[in-house]
């Protein structure tokens, strides 16, 4: 069972695409694909492969699926986490990107998280952050960051190093696909 091989819906064989790049590059536009027709940006329906329209016997009251209506609710929340590796070049831009989404109005915000590792883990040490105001200016707006220990152990770092608030987890990468896999957290790469 294990070595059978990968068909998509459409009847494509992944495995036979050749090198590992290819395949792991086709199995990620695929889910994007499949993301953004879960989300209703497809624009047709997935069964007929058309548009959807809803009809009532009065043509001006047509709309298409997509249209919001004037009586729905709220857009749902939406939960983001951030990644960041970069090393220190990168910290502003890092910082930056999260307060443009906590600063975004239109985004039905819920929890917003910062994951850091690799030489991004300096952007949550004291000694090492080239912008901890900041950071902590995040955390008092309710991100979690989340500092990884093997990357803190692979620069030396200890849990006293980091900026006041940074939570420590096993791995950058575990935490990452808790937050996305587990609890649907959208994944922002930051520089």
């Amino acid at each position: 069972m294990l070595n059978d091989p990968v068909v998509t819906a459409a009847g494509t064989n992944v495995e036979a695409m050749g090198d590992e790049r290819t395949r792991r590059r086709f199995l990620e536009l695929a889910g994007v694909g499949a993301a953004l027709t879960l989300a209703g940006c497809g624009g047709s329906n997935a069964e007929t492969g058309t548009g959807t329209t809803t009809s009532t016997a009065d043509a001006s009251s047509t709309k298409t699926a997509n249209e919001p209506s004037s009586t729905t609710s709220d857009p749902a929340t939406m939960s983001t986490v951030f990644h960041f590796s970069a090393g220190t070049d990168e910290q502003k831009h890092a910082i930056a990107n999260v307060s443009n989404l906590l600063g975004d109005g239109s985004v039905n915000l819920g929890d917003v998280a910062l994951v850091a590792n690799g030489a991004g883990i300096k952007l949550v040490s004291t000694a090492e952050s080239k912008h901890v105001a900041d950071l902590q200016g995040l955390l008092a707006k309710g991100v979690s960051v989340y500092a990884c220990e093997n990357s803190m152990a692979a620069f030396g770092l200890s849990r006293s190093d980091l900026v006041s608030g940074v939570q420590p987890v096993p791995s950058g990468v575990g935490q990452l696909t808790k937050l996305q896999a587990g609890q649907g957290y959208a994944y922002v790469k930051t520089p």
